[in-house]
């Protein structure tokens, strides 16, 4: 189902060229950035959800979309290549250590990613750490299939009827969290119930303000829902119906 904006503005779709137009917000002296789409970050960490995802995408020349990522600062490194693939690179330190960034977009979403390399010299700490934003709709013609908590990787996905893992949608300013009361998990509550009264179909990003389904959020905010899990659709109208996961 496609995302629609509250307010007057129509974003568009063109499969061949990409995904939703993206609308950038931009404050003075800060840079630009998103104006709908939550940004995200992707820790290393053992996550079979995040291995796949990072496996999915695609390397690419930098791009604006990119730059808003990693702001004005950094986005010069944009263009260094990684120290492995030239010890002189700009990024690398004394030949062996790197700070550089790598871009990629998504190719199921086409949303820009961008990897950050940390390595210190000798290579006794490396890691990457991956920025990105979460889409506001799956693909036209997707269906829920799969809601993964993963506490691994602290990310919340879904899997469509194609197969294919995206990011849970999420505007900018509305988290989701689980195993405690606050705003994050009473916005995962609403979003849990917009998937299950849609029959899987509207998975967009946003919710109305108002008070979750207490079925669902009850089991959002236990320590039942703090642990990397899969729930099938039909697992998810069952909490619906119950406040219990089957």
């Amino acid at each position: 189902m496609p995302y629609h904006h509250e307010d007057d503005l129509h974003l568009t779709y063109n499969p061949s060229r990409g995904y939703w137009n993206f609308v950038l917000y931009i404050e003075p002296h800060i840079g630009p950035g998103s104006a709908i789409n939550a940004s995200e970050i992707i820790e290393e960490s053992t996550s079979p959800y995040a291995a796949e995802w990072i496996r999915r995408l695609t390397p690419c020349d930098p791009n604006a979309l990119h730059v808003t990522l990693v702001g004005k600062e950094d986005a010069p490194r944009l263009w260094d290549p990684c120290v492995y693939d030239n010890p002189d690179s700009p990024s690398a330190i004394a030949e062996d250590g790197c700070v550089c960034w790598q871009t990629f977009h998504d190719p199921a979403t086409w949303l820009p990613v961008v990897a950050h390399h940390y390595r210190t010299v000798g290579g006794n700490i490396e890691n990457w750490r991956r920025y990105t934003y979460a889409p506001i709709a799956l693909p036209d013609g997707e269906r829920l299939s799969e809601f993964i908590i993963d506490s691994k990787a602290r990310q919340f996905w879904v899997r469509g009827d194609s197969g294919n893992l995206y990011i849970l949608p999420q505007k900018e300013g509305a988290g989701y969290g689980v195993g405690y009361s606050g705003g994050g998990p009473h916005e995962l509550a609403r979003m849990i119930a917009k998937i299950v009264e849609s029959d899987g179909h509207d998975v967009t990003a946003g919710t109305p303000n108002d008070m979750p389904n207490q079925k669902i959020f009850s089991w959002v905010r236990s320590k039942a829902a703090d642990r990397t899990q899969r729930l099938t659709l039909e697992q998810l109208k069952t909490l619906h119906r119950t406040g219990f996961v089957p």
